[in-house]
């Protein structure tokens, strides 16, 4: 027997458009302006960021994986599309045949400190100028529950 589906009403289902059309739009502009000013993607610049804040520079493909919350396939790819660009390095890890360390290079500490003024600012006013603290600890909260969630139902038929 088939589970019916709770389907949203009038006030959740405009909720959860506004909620896509924000992701959308920040997701955008973010790509955007990082392409138009440093010629780096959003997912360049998230691993940028994530190598300029391990130690060294350096992480394991893994553990790049585990911080970026992707998997290892899309992790792989899009480090093997970095490097060839000069922006990191992996090679083979010391006593571990299977490992890949992948390590931030001098051009790609460039490329995110280029990029990192602007991004800042366009985070910023897209969305903190218009958040005061009472909003944003509701927000956080909320996200905070989302990020918890597992209780997703099986696949209705």
């Amino acid at each position: 027997m088939a589970t019916q589906p709770r389907w949203l009403d009038e006030d959740e289902q405009e909720l959860w458009r506004s909620i896509v059309s924000g992701f959308t739009k920040i997701s955008r502009t973010i790509d955007e302006r990082l392409q138009t000013g440093g010629d780096i993607s959003s997912s360049e610049y998230a691993v940028l960021v994530t190598l300029s804040e391990a130690e060294e520079r350096t992480l394991r493909l893994r553990q790049l994986c585990d911080e970026l919350g992707w998997d290892r396939s899309r992790a792989s790819h899009q480090v093997t599309r970095m490097a060839k660009r000069g922006l990191l390095t992996k090679r083979k890890c010391p006593g571990d045949a299977r490992g890949v360390l992948v390590e931030l290079t001098e051009e790609g500490m460039a490329r995110l400190e280029d990029a990192v003024p602007d991004h800042v600012e366009t985070v910023r006013r897209l969305i903190f100028d218009h958040l005061d603290s009472a909003r944003a600890e509701t927000i956080r909260g909320f996200f905070a529950d989302v990020n918890k969630a597992e209780n997703l139902p099986p696949r209705l038929t």
